[in-house]
């Protein structure tokens, strides 16, 4: 999620910010809502299903399936929650600058992540990072940032190391905004659409900073996937 985005909301979601548009759904899910095949791997930071924050996310997805236009989203399912850290690569990354150096492009992902987790080795993540919800954009992400200035500090020199040892830089790497997804939108969304939405996410934003002004997030693990309903741990 790119800070350029969340601070033009409405133009995107109405499919009118110029340079930005609505297709990297239609990558990772059909018409329909189905997941499409999208390999990869990624380093994210899982949402513990033991967990009160994970059920009160779990919650905050339902609210939004019963308040959104039925055949404006697609859900994912709970398990799939997490936080993604730093993306590597993945089937739209292929023969771009975004592609890691000197690592072959190849169809089995696994090898790619196993070659990836040689070059980051001796990178010792945090056990843990402190976040708190500051907006929940579109109906669909709780976007994040880190609960204080050191928090912050913590996670984009997490990122700028992996950066420097993977080799992996994407374009918005300085204006990345760290979030959890609950849905993908499918359409654009009309004026009227937008307004009612705007005051339910204002609304159900202070109702889950009310419950967690803190949102302690648990050591990222790189991961690979075939869709975006299932991320499983390289190891």
């Amino acid at each position: 999620m790119d800070q350029f985005i969340i601070n033009n909301e409405e133009k995107f979601l109405q499919g009118k910010l110029e340079g930005y548009s609505l297709k990297e759904t239609e990558s990772k899910f059909n018409s329909e809502g189905k997941p499409s095949y999208f390999p990869g791997c990624t380093i994210i930071c899982k949402i513990s299903e033991n967990s009160d924050l994970f059920n009160d996310i779990s919650s905050l997805q339902s609210k939004y399936k019963d308040f959104n236009p039925d055949d404006a989203y697609t859900y994912l399912p709970t398990s799939s929650f997490h936080m993604t850290l730093f993306d590597c690569c993945n089937v739209n990354t292929v023969n771009t600058s975004s592609w890691t150096n000197n690592i072959l492009v190849k169809d089995n992902y696994k090898e790619i992540a196993l070659e990836l987790n040689e070059k980051i080795k001796d990178f010792v993540f945090p056990d843990k990072f402190n976040l708190k919800l500051k907006k929940i954009f579109g109906g669909y992400c709780m976007i994040l940032e880190g609960e204080t200035e050191k928090d912050k500090k913590i996670l984009r020199d997490c990122r700028n190391k992996l950066s420097e040892l993977s080799g992996i830089k994407f374009a918005n790497h300085e204006t990345y905004c760290f979030h959890i997804t609950l849905a993908y939108v499918l359409r654009e969304l009309n004026d009227q659409e937008v307004k009612k939405l705007f005051t339910i996410n204002d609304q159900l934003c202070k109702e889950f900073i009310n419950k967690f002004p803190t949102i302690e997030i648990q050591k990222p693990e790189l991961c690979i996937f075939e869709n975006m309903y299932h991320f499983d741990g390289l190891f």
